[in-house]
């Protein structure tokens, strides 16, 4: 990340663009899942309690939920470690 790599303590104007970006897309990725994930709970829990096959693993606490939050957790650590969670 450019950030880091930075050791004049100026910020130019990529660096402030890079940092607006990356906080722009993170709020816009939560507000994506707070809008979208309540939704599919609730179709989970119709699905369960309709008694389809494997509808527990779609409630809102089944572990297709778990899944999704911890790519969630995930894919924001990974963006804001030091190279972009590029394996550098």
């Amino acid at each position: 990340m450019e950030l880091l790599k930075s050791k004049k303590g100026g910020l130019n104007p990529g660096i402030l663009n890079s940092a607006i970006l990356g906080l722009v897309l993170l709020v816009v990725l939560f507000q994506l899942y707070a809008q979208l994930i309540p939704t599919a709970q609730t179709a989970g829990n119709t699905l369960c309690s309709s008694g389809a096959p494997l509808g527990g693993l779609f409630q809102g606490t089944g572990i297709v939920f778990v899944i999704i939050m911890a790519a969630l957790i995930i894919l924001v650590v990974k963006a804001f470690l030091p190279g972009g969670g590029r394996g550098k």
